[in-house]
């Protein structure tokens, strides 16, 4: 790469279902950005169609990884995972887009591991994007230890969504020297500054992938709890990915065991996020545990909505409960329907929330996300092509 040419980064994802980590990835390649951005990946998922290949040159011959493999505990699961890991680098290895890139940005967690693998000589940078806590929790009981002993030791910069992500990476001479913490895009293009309330409310939403943690089951009881019988509904926006199919049937059958089965709707994926958030009068996260960002919950501060969502991890470094949003206790459906009753009757406390949160400080485009990688890959290239200590 000479100095007058734009650094040619590679962007590995190990899959191409559109999760939170991979739509980021979409979002920020869609912008325009400085670097010549080639992308690496498998064939099945559509997180990634609406990338040209002219403006973003793409392989999708990685093989997918076994589902499930990193959380099971059974020998024979892992066994497969970890084969799986093995056969993603070497169709890595040999390809032309991995040959010629100046840096490399591995997507997940999982995708660093197969990038470590791929390149064990060194011969190109490495920029490791960590979406979740290095908890066994998190990446699971095969994941967090292949992750440490491979993708973190051989990464040359660590990128954490937030605060709470970062926190859990050990400060250790093992661990790479230059770590930052930049928002993932989350389909920012402009942000409301002028709230629109509306005197009653008739929509109350969540945005998320259709999975137990995420907490929809929660919601849908809060909601029968505190809006039965009313003239409100309730919008389930995103998909169940991952075999997670089982978990909407479930979800369908509790609307219906609740009585909300016709205040209910699920509206699987939505393209349109922006329109489906300018339609809803409140915007729920409910996920049991710790989110490790929260793009929902960026997404609804965006876009001057009155935000309620559990407390602990991405979250709360967003929301100022009481001010710009209000947090609750996770997995707690009778906590979330009191608030909920308190915000429908209340029309003057939605203002207030949805005024402070479009003052919400900090907050990024995604173009400007785009700025902050861009910074972040020219550090670590420069750092790795000086050679100072890691």
């Amino acid at each position: 790469m000479s100095a007058s040419d734009p650094m040619r980064v590679l962007h590995v994802t190990h899959t191409a279902q559109p999760g939170g980590a991979e739509l980021a990835l979409a979002r920020l390649l869609t912008q325009p950005h400085p670097w010549r951005a080639t992308l690496h990946g498998p064939s099945h998922g559509t997180a990634f169609d609406q990338l040209s290949d002219q403006e973003v040159p793409q392989a999708r011959d990685l093989p997918a990884l076994p589902t499930g493999g990193t959380r099971s505990r059974a020998p024979l699961l892992a066994a497969r995972y970890l084969a799986g890991l093995r056969d993603a680098a070497r169709v890595l290895r040999r390809s032309p887009l991995f040959r010629e890139a100046d840096l490399v940005h591995a997507n997940t967690a999982p995708a660093a591991i197969i990038c470590a693998l791929a390149d064990r000589t060194r011969r190109r940078p490495l920029v490791a994007h960590l979406r979740g806590p290095l908890t066994v929790e998190s990446l699971g009981p095969i994941g967090l230890p292949a992750f440490r002993a491979l993708a973190v030791r051989r990464a040359d910069g660590l990128i954490a969504n937030s605060r709470f992500t970062l926190a859990s990476v050990p400060r250790s001479a093992r661990f790479p020297a230059h770590r930052t913490v930049i928002q993932s895009p989350s389909g920012i293009t402009d942000r409301i500054r002028q709230p629109r309330i509306r005197a009653e409310v008739r929509a109350v939403g969540m945005v998320g992938r259709l999975q137990h943690w995420k907490g929809q089951h929660v919601f849908l009881r809060a909601f029968a709890a505190a809006l039965r019988g009313t003239g409100v509904r309730a919008y389930l926006c995103g998909a169940p990915l991952f075999g997670e199919a089982a978990y909407e049937t479930r979800l369908r059958e509790l609307a219906g065991e609740l009585g909300i089965g016709e205040q209910v709707t699920f509206l699987g994926h939505v393209d349109d996020l922006t329109g489906f958030l300018d339609s809803i009068d409140i915007l729920v996260h409910a996920s049991l545990g710790p989110e490790p960002l929260g793009q929902t919950v960026l997404q609804g501060l965006a876009r001057a909505l009155p935000v309620v969502a559990s407390e602990g991890g991405g979250p709360g470094e967003w929301i100022r409960s009481g001010s710009n949003g209000i947090l609750v206790r996770p997995g707690d459906p009778d906590a979330l329907a009191a608030v909920l009753r308190t915000l429908v009757g209340s029309p003057r406390l939605r203002h207030d929330l949805a005024t402070a949160a479009a003052g919400t400080p900090g907050l990024l485009s995604d173009a400007e996300c785009v700025d902050r990688h861009a910074e972040f890959f020219a550090t670590v290239h420069r750092a790795a092509v000086t050679g100072p200590a890691r």
